[in-house]
């Protein structure tokens, strides 16, 4: 089972005695991981081993239990809730009823290796044995990551298998993986079949009418069933039908791992027993992956390894109020992340090789490169004088101070040194010899010095030359006269 939930009701342990099948309670191991019980009375509750621990006591007590298997002090482990305990105390319950506590210290022992449990490797598929049983890889890819972790495909496959006389018969099915002794992978086909065939022995054992029944109106048998999964051996099991295959698949008791809690909610003990007897149970307040409140009707599913969840008939609105709340809370939360996320995602000042046209000294990149990745080190960045950048809107160049502004992510520049001058300039603010060429074709102002240039000033002219001053002039004196230049 996937369904990641935690038990916080207290679990006891039962043991049998070998020789007279009276019932002892564990209160623990030694260090030798020897067996130490009490009678299952009302004083000794509280000294019982606590089951929901992962203590590596409790491996080691179900190493030990496996040691005596060829020579038994114990016949059987019985794992229960305290309250069912104290139920048992009060009443004998009955051997039918106990056998539904009862677990297997083999599977426990697996626990942890599931946990670890690593996904196969696809691309050890073996191809050929794919193509023999006429499926594609195009078909199965969809399905793989899930396959790769023990899953049957979530859907059907469309296959050609090769029959024995090299005919080939179009189907579909499900598909999933088994890994062989030599490492490599297998992909076995689940066919599909227009029904389940419910009345041909399945497993050794012919279904009773109930079983039946219950399966052609839910899929499920509603019930344990002693199947023979191996010859000569009775295991109790859960069946279901496959609802892509109509195929009829066990699932044994023993893999499922039993809970008195599913998804935040509490099963009630009479509910334990009707729901791991593979009945159907009513799951109230249970919360959704979504973090919403809901009922549900639960069932074991053996097809799919997982709880089957029904709705008809229940009241959809009965949390509404409550789910209501919750979705505020929700969006409240998700707006606080959105604002951090936003703060988090300012811009960051990218330094280029160039600015305005003029190469950047390989000096000013580097350490400004250098401050930009490593924040500690923007203090010391220093200002460098660049030349020939072109911003006066002429295409003329002109030189300035530039210096990287961390805060505003943006370079700022300076007519003088700021490292010097400690003072900060304007947005942009060339060099002295710049300023009268930058004040009369950038911003348009009048110049005493250059007064009546019509064209662009130079790199660094402070004042008309001769002609200049010739054109201005002559032209001032023809306009005098009312002569048009």
């Amino acid at each position: 089972m996937d369904e990641n939930v935690k038990n916080d009701a207290k679990q006891v342990m039962l043991v049998q005695n070998a020789d007279d099948g009276r019932l002892q309670a564990v209160t623990g191991v030694d260090q030798d991981g020897n067996i130490q019980t009490a009678d299952p009375t009302d004083q000794n509750v509280a000294s019982l081993l606590n089951v929901n621990t992962q203590d590596s006591a409790l491996e080691a007590f179900f190493k030990k239990f496996m040691e005596q298997a060829q020579n038994p002090v114990h016949t059987g482990i019985f794992v229960m809730t305290e309250n069912a305990l104290n139920k048992l105390i009060r009443i004998d319950f009955d051997p039918e009823i106990l056998e539904n506590y009862r677990i297997d210290p083999s599977e426990r022992l697996q626990t942890q290796e599931q946990r670890q449990f690593e996904p196969l490797d696809v691309t050890k598929i073996d191809l050929a044995d794919m193509e023999k049983k006429g499926i594609r890889m195009e078909d199965i890819e969809p399905h793989l990551k899930a396959m790769s972790y023990g899953h049957k495909s979530n859907g059907l496959v469309e296959m050609n298998p090769e029959l024995e006389n090299g005919m080939r018969v179009s189907t579909k099915g499900r598909v999933s993986l088994e890994e062989q002794a030599d490492g490599s992978l297998r992909v076995v086909p689940h066919y599909w079949q227009e029904r389940p065939d419910l009345d041909a022995p399945f497993h050794g054992v012919l279904l009773d009418e109930e079983a039946k029944t219950n399966l052609m109106n839910t899929r499920h048998a509603g019930k344990v069933i002693d199947l023979e999964l191996e010859p000569g051996k009775l295991t109790p099991c859960y069946v279901s039908i496959d609802k892509w295959t109509n195929t009829l698949e066990p699932m044994p008791v023993s893999l499922l791992e039993k809970r008195a809690r599913i998804k935040e909610a509490d099963l009630s003990e009479g509910k334990q027993m009707d729901f791991y007897g593979g009945d159907k149970v009513l799951l109230e307040g249970y919360t959704t992956r979504a973090g919403y409140k809901r009922d549900a009707y639960i069932q074991i599913d053996a097809a799919e390894r997982n709880y089957s969840f029904t709705y008809d008939g229940l009241d959809r609105n009965r949390y509404a109020q409550e789910n209501k709340e919750i979705y505020r809370q929700k969006a409240a939360e998700k707006n606080g992340r959105q604002e951090t996320t936003a703060s988090e995602r300012q811009p960051t000042l990218t330094i280029h090789r160039t600015i305005l046209k003029a190469s950047v000294p390989k000096e000013a990149y580097d350490q400004w490169t250098e401050a930009v990745n490593d924040p500690s080190k923007r203090a010391d960045v220093k200002a460098f004088y660049i030349k020939g950048m072109v911003k006066d809107g002429q295409g003329e160049p002109f030189n300035a101070w530039v210096k990287p502004n961390f805060e505003r992510n943006k370079m700022d520049f300076f007519r003088w040194n700021p490292d010097r001058a400690k003072r900060q300039g304007a947005e942009v603010k060339p060099a002295v010899e710049s300023r009268t060429q930058v004040a009369v074709n950038s911003e348009g102002k009048t110049v005493e010095a250059v007064k009546g240039v019509k064209e662009p000033l130079k790199q660094g002219q402070q004042e008309a030359t001769p002609t200049q001053r010739r054109n201005y002039r002559s032209n001032k004196k023809n306009n005098s006269k009312g002569i048009k230049a």
